[in-house]
């Protein structure tokens, strides 16, 4: 779509567009009517307006609200047709160069067939102002729509041909309307309903749990939670924790750690935290009986040349450690295998000499331990230091 100042604008652009695309150059192209004398010796082409129409899809286009706040009608878009004739005859009377000069232009259209506004002035072209895109398309023309087209001109037949440019858009005459005020009278206030932010638990470690062990929760948005509620166990948070039912709030990474109570309940359990806008979502948990052999999640990431003890209990017929990456398997060799160098009921070590030939590498692991019968205790989540 292109934006102009008047009509007539829209034959000089197509007339510009032309003159600069014709070869051999041809100087007498204008927006004009057809000439008098079809047998005219001088090449020449003219470009006349036949009518215009609105264009349907445009008909309902809303205000536009500028940058300065008011908002102006939107523009009349149409389409506009042209005569296109072309002139330049030989001695012998025939037209031999003016069918060649309409052939030029019909070729100049079908290879340009858009015209970018502003023209710029140059060499045999005057500038056009505007702004946007026309789009040229030469029309098919039936023997009857000759007829309507040259009977009401009452002029002689001549080369010629039909073309239809737009869109072609002129500002209405409507004022625009007054920006609106940014504050309406007397402020604003704002009522209903309000955002709120529950925690979130996005992991568990480990999953089943042992009764009597350390379970680790990574969460989002817990900074203000008020409680942790597994099964009928409730620990409160608190900056200094003071006995077996308070916990420390989360730390900056949103860890939380709680012991859960050998005593209670074991089973399928439903862990929440406790906000102040809402509970979290429920997250199902196992927790095995105080028997089997379970491990703590470890409090803190394994530093620099520290050795790795796990703590738990039922620990004493453990036989290997397994890490595996805790993003999953990529290969083989990413699984670590080791003996134990000590070896307790509730405390099992590896020394950091044999984890690092091992290739053990600075990114969060999932660490097992394989008993004496074959079985394997529940996972926990072992951060490492860089």
């Amino acid at each position: 779509m292109a934006r102009i100042a008047n009509l007539h604008d829209a034959g000089r652009a197509l007339a510009a567009h032309l003159r600069g695309l014709i070869q051999p150059a041809l100087t007498d192209v204008l927006a004009a009517p057809p000439l008098d004398n079809p047998a005219a010796q001088a090449e020449a082409v003219r470009l006349s307006l036949l009518w215009v129409t609105p264009q349907p899809t445009h008909r309902n286009d809303p205000w536009v609200t500028g940058g300065d706040g008011q908002s102006r009608p939107p523009p009349v878009s149409l389409s506009a047709f042209y005569l296109v004739t072309a002139y330049g005859t030989s001695g012998a009377g025939e037209p031999t160069q003016a069918i060649n000069r309409l052939g030029q232009a019909l070729q100049a259209i079908e290879t340009r067939p858009v015209i970018d506004l502003p023209i710029a002035a140059s060499a045999g072209i005057d500038p056009v102002p505007g702004s946007g895109r026309l789009t040229i398309a030469v029309v098919p023309v039936a023997a009857d729509l000759m007829e309507k087209i040259f009977t009401p001109l009452q002029v002689r037949h001549r080369p010629w041909a039909l073309v239809e440019l737009g869109p072609v858009q002129l500002d209405r005459l409507a004022a625009p309307r007054p920006a609106p005020d940014l504050v309406a009278p007397g402020g604003l206030r704002l009522e209903g309903p309000q955002p709120v932010t529950r925690p979130v638990i996005r992991a568990m470690h480990p999953a089943p749990l042992g009764a009597g062990r350390r379970l680790r929760l990574d969460t989002v948005e817990a900074g203000g939670a008020t409680a942790l509620l597994i099964g009928a166990a409730r620990f409160a948070f608190a900056d200094a924790p003071a006995g077996p039912d308070q916990i420390a709030r989360p730390d900056g990474e949103g860890r939380v750690f709680a012991t859960y109570p050998a005593a209670s309940a074991t089973g399928a359990l439903d862990v929440i935290l406790i906000g102040p806008d809402g509970p979290s979502e429920r997250h199902p948990l196992t927790v095995t009986e105080a028997g089997l052999a379970a491990l703590d999640a470890p409090l803190a990431p394994l530093p620099p040349g520290a050795d790795l003890v796990l703590t738990g209990a039922g620990l004493a017929t453990a036989e290997r450690i397994f890490l595996w990456p805790e993003r999953g398997i990529r290969s083989p060799a990413e699984v670590i295998g080791l003996a134990p160098a000590v070896v307790l009921a509730g405390q099992v070590s590896a020394s950091r000499a044999a984890l690092d030939a091992a290739g053990l590498r600075p990114i969060p692991h999932l660490v097992a331990l394989r008993l004496d019968t074959g079985r394997f205790t529940p996972p926990v989540l072992l951060e490492i230091a860089p």
